[in-house]
């Protein structure tokens, strides 16, 4: 038996359980291991220097959507700079002279609601669920998120033209999520996820403590909250290329249909290429992002237009942006007392609308 192997990485993604202890229980359970030995292997894997391990969630099910900002405006440079760092979830820089800015708001507000370019300069996007990285390695391979000749290869994009085929060829077929119940989400929640955002095998006394709460009201709430919000346990910084040189690409979907966008980022997630991908859930439009060298630019341009041909979506060459990682920031979901968030949040819409002066 290998410690790592395809089947034991890939069980992950399918664990939506709280705790480095439960989720060795539910995994050496899945797998029909001993747990002594699934927790030996997941003591490997967290000492080793390639995996660092993340959860996927639900942004509509927290009553939040993630807003997406490229300007040439330094925001961070605004007065009102503090409070605007409290939505943010991630910052770069664009190639040649723009900033990049993710955020979360809580899903009711319209105040920005996009997308929108103004004034040639600022494009504002509203997506309403995204889609961590899970690689099939199964498909290409354990040393994909670390080797670029599997990665950057031809194969792989052959390989994952076959993956969108076969996601596509499911279209409306729906995939059975389990039975859902009215479980109404709360701060406690949010700080459960943010924790598991850093960290997905802490423990649930470190969550307890770190949250200031009792370990009898945290396993409440992991047992009967949280596994509705996980999609389940994801790779975190991914890949691991130094031939990428800390580059990133950033390119706008767009489709007819809303079911075609999010189809297609289902299957471009399980490329080791592609960190995300967002999507909004009542229109045609999305956007992924690839850890690709610049050289390689071209190359996945085409590849989408090619695909996107034959499924009926499509990306323009002018909503494509390349940023650098190497001077990104990436923040876990924010959030500083529980009482101004889920579900009750104080997000101040007239402070934001000042921080954007210039948007309107």
């Amino acid at each position: 038996m290998k410690l790592i192997e395809p089947e034991f990485l890939e069980t992950l993604y399918k664990i939506r359980t709280v705790g480095k202890y439960q989720i060795v229980k539910e995994l050496a359970k899945i797998l029909g291991e001993d747990v002594r030995s699934v927790l030996y292997r997941i003591n490997v894997l967290l000492k080793g220097k390639y995996f660092r391990f993340s959860v996927d969630y639900s942004l509509s099910e927290l009553g939040l959507k993630l807003i997406v900002i490229i300007t040439n405006k330094n925001l961070l440079l605004e007065e009102s700079a503090a409070k605007f760092m409290r939505f943010v979830k991630a910052i770069a820089y664009v190639f040649p002279n723009k900033h990049f800015y993710s955020l979360y708001m809580p899903a009711s507000t319209q105040e920005l609601s996009q997308p929108l370019r103004i004034g040639g300069e600022t494009v504002v996007v509203e997506l309403h669920e995204r889609l961590r990285n899970k690689t099939s390695f199964t498909t290409y391979g354990i040393d994909s998120v670390f080797s670029s000749e599997k990665g950057f290869s031809k194969e792989s994009f052959n390989k994952l033209r076959k993956t969108i085929e076969e996601v596509f060829g499911s279209l409306g077929k729906e995939p059975y999520v389990g039975e859902r119940k009215r479980v109404v989400f709360d701060a406690i929640d949010l700080g459960i996820i943010k924790e598991l955002e850093k960290n997905a095998f802490v423990k649930q006394a470190e969550i307890a403590r770190a949250l200031g709460i009792s370990l009898g009201k945290l396993r409440r709430h992991a047992n009967l909250h949280v596994p509705y919000l996980i999609k389940g346990i994801r790779l975190m910084s991914l890949p691991l290329y130094p031939e990428a040189l800390g580059t990133s690409l950033l390119v706008l979907i767009k489709s007819e249909d809303a079911s075609v966008v999010r189809k297609l980022c289902e299957a471009l997630v399980t490329h080791p290429t592609v960190i995300s991908c967002a999507y909004r859930n009542d229109s045609g439009l999305g956007m992924a992002q690839f850890i690709i060298p610049f050289s390689m630019v071209r190359f996945v341009t085409e590849f989408l237009e090619k695909v996107g041909a034959e499924y009926g979506f499509e990306v323009s060459r002018d909503m494509m942006w390349l940023s650098n990682i190497e001077f990104s920031k990436r923040y876990t979901l924010p959030y500083k007392r529980w009482e101004e968030y889920v579900p009750k949040m104080s997000w101040n819409i007239n402070e934001l609308r000042r921080i954007f002066s210039g948007f309107e």
